[in-house]
Parts: structure tokens; C-alpha cells; sequence
């Protein structure tokens, strides 16, 4: 049996979108497959169907890795991040590395950085594939994220039982993410809320712990359910839902595992690339758009995000809502 170690330490949703990759490794070559992520990363691929291992890269702990890795027998090493370091932990952990990756960051600058193999990240992904046997067909595959066990299962559903008034009305939002030139501002997000509000609808807005401050700012009745949720569990609710609003952040990309249909604002980031297919985005016309970088060099901060105005965000809140019920995939 081949063993083949996924590399891929970038962000949540790149490695939401890598897991393609891994069905396909497993189910063209029946091999063990392992996955090597950043330390924000484990729960989405953890209890994943075709994923057997996987590997936190955490800088404290990297030579036990890399020993754990050695004691697994992996072999093989696909450099999906691109990264020069995670070539040399391939080598380090007794892999081969299949096309290697040779990019050097220092600070926001980026150095001998690969080509994309499709302009869509999860198509780029997956191309991967071609690596292992230019011959077979890479196959069009859906992301999906590791399955929750019982105890969150019974936590979602204990949580429903309290809030029973969302039973068909459950909207999310994911207000929050960790790069502040793609967030939206704390003001439109207070007129969205107020709109929900007037057509009887409470939003359930999502996030991480230090989130939970930044979202009892917003204005209007919702409830706040930020550290309350893991990344695993974020899909018991979004199967759910009846639409999902979120800026471009990693549980945006695992909320669209369940096919949910999502209202996107987009920034700097490309949608062609990075939204999800059930994404309906929202993005500024200025001409910087999209510059995908990390900071912003225009003098008013995050301008394309501010001309998202929440006009757009409530016209297309009620052109899902009109539409009615989307057939999504029960987690």
C-alpha cells in the first residue's frame, strides 16, 4: 500500500479545499494518506473519511512530528502549500517529495513562488493528482470536512432544543476573520441585523472566542454564539440554515461543505479562486479589486469593503429567501 503525506500548512480554508485531494488519493490508489496542517487547522480534517493521519505542525513540537510521520511509513510527500520549508520536512520526515515546493516568504514578500496549476484553489488542489499519474483523469471532487462524533452531535442538538424559534429560520453569519483588510464593517453588519430583525428573523452570528467582544457590538437582537462552536460542528448547524453571510474566512469555505447557500463579501481575495461554489459574492468595482495582498495600500483602509454597502447584502438576503429552501447535504 502507497502512503502519501499531504502538505498543506496555509489557512483553514485552503485546507477545506485540499480534501478533494485526499478522496482522490484514497480512492484511485487505495492508499494511507496523511495530512500535514498549521495548528488552526486540525479539527477540520480530524474523523475524516479519507484522511488517516493527521499531522499539527506546531514549531515546539515539529521533531516529535516529524518521528510520528517516520513511524507511519510515509513515503511519498505532495508539497501542496508550495512551501521550501515543507519540502525540507518531507526530507526531514523520510518522504520523497512529489513536486517539490520552492517558496521563500519573508514578511509580506513572497520568493520562487510555484505556478497554479487552475485558477479555482480547490481545481488546483486536486491537480495534484496529475503528479502521482499524468494518465488518469483528475476527478471533479467536493470539499468535505471531518465528521463530528456523538458528543457534538448531542451539543448541537441540545442546542437546537433551547433555541427551537430557529427551527426553519436559522440564518448564520461569520462577521470575523483573522485578516482585517478582508472584514466588513461593524456598522453594516448592525443594518443587516436590524433587517433580519424586521422580518422576524434572530441571526445566529459565528466566531472564535476573541470574536465574542466584536460581536456584541453589533446592534439589533441575534444571538452570539462565537467560541461556542468547533470547526466540525459548524456543518450540524449550516445543514440547517437558510442562508449563510460571511466575510472571506476559513468557516465560511466549511459551512459551504454542506452546499448552504452563502452570501460572500469579497475584498482583496479572488472570488474565481477562492469563493465557494454556492456563494452568490459581493465585491467592490475599484480597480485595485482584487489585489490579493495581506495589507492594504490605499489611503482609506479596507475601501473595498467598506462600498460593500449592507443595500446589496439585504437584496440578495431576500432573493435567497425568496427562492425558498436549497437542498444541502445532512452532516
Amino acid at each position: 500500500m502507497r502512503k502519501i503525506l499531504i502538505i498543506n500548512r496555509l489557512g483553514i480554508g485552503d485546507v477545506v479545499l485540499t480534501t478533494p485531494l485526499a478522496q482522490g488519493i484514497k480512492e484511485l490508489y487505495t492508499a494511507r494518506v496523511g495530512m500535514v496542517v498549521a495548528p488552526k487547522a486540525p479539527d477540520v480534517v480530524t474523523n475524516h473519511p479519507y484522511i488517516d493521519d493527521v499531522f499539527p505542525y506546531r514549531l515546539p513540537s515539529k521533531r516529535e512530528m516529524i518521528d510520528r510521520i517516520r513511524e507511519k511509513g510515509y513515503e511519498e510527500a505532495l508539497i501542496v502549500d508550495g512551501r521550501f520549508s515543507s519540502t525540507m520536512l518531507a526530507i526531514k520526515a523520510g518522504c520523497k517529495p512529489i513536486h517539490p515546493g520552492f517558496e521563500i516568504s519573508i514578511g509580506p514578500r513572497r520568493l520562487f513562488t510555484g505556478k497554479r496549476r487552475a485558477e479555482s484553489a480547490i481545481v488546483d488542489y486536486t491537480a495534484f493528482l496529475a503528479y502521482l499519474d499524468a494518465s488518469k483523469p483528475v476527478p471533479d471532487l467536493p470539499a468535505r470536512v471531518g465528521d463530528a462524533d456523538e458528543a457534538s452531535r448531542k451539543k448541537v442538538a441540545d442546542w437546537f432544543a433551547v433555541h427551537q424559534a430557529m427551527a426553519g429560520r436559522l440564518i448564520l453569519v461569520i462577521p470575523k476573520g483573522l485578516s482585517e483588510n478582508k472584514n466588513w464593517e461593524q456598522a453594516y453588519f448592525s443594518e443587516v441585523t436590524g433587517f433580519l430583525n424586521q422580518k422576524g428573523y434572530i441571526p445566529v452570528y459565528l466566531g472564535a472566542k476573541h470574536d465574542w467582544e466584536y460581536i456584541e457590538g453589533i446592534a439589533g437582537e441575534k444571538v452570539n454564539c462565537a467560541g461556542t462552536f468547533t470547526l466540525r460542528e459548524l456543518p450540524l448547524l449550516a445543514c440547517k440554515a437558510l442562508v449563510c453571510i460571511s466575510v472571506c474566512t476559513g468557516p465560511m469555505h466549511v459551512v459551504a461543505t454542506t452546499g448552504v447557500p452563502i452570501i460572500a463579501l469579497y475584498g482583496p481575495t479572488a472570488p474565481k479562486r477562492w469563493a465557494p461554489r454556492s456563494a452568490q459574492v459581493l465585491q467592490s468595482q475599484r480597480a485595485c479589486v482584487p489585489c490579493e495582498k495581506l495589507t492594504c495600500d490605499q489611503s482609506v483602509f479596507r475601501a473595498c469593503m467598506q462600498e460593500i454597502l449592507p443595500e446589496r447584502v439585504v437584496q440578495a438576503i431576500d432573493r435567497i429567501l425568496a427562492a425558498g429552501p436549497q437542498e444541502k447535504y445532512e452532516k
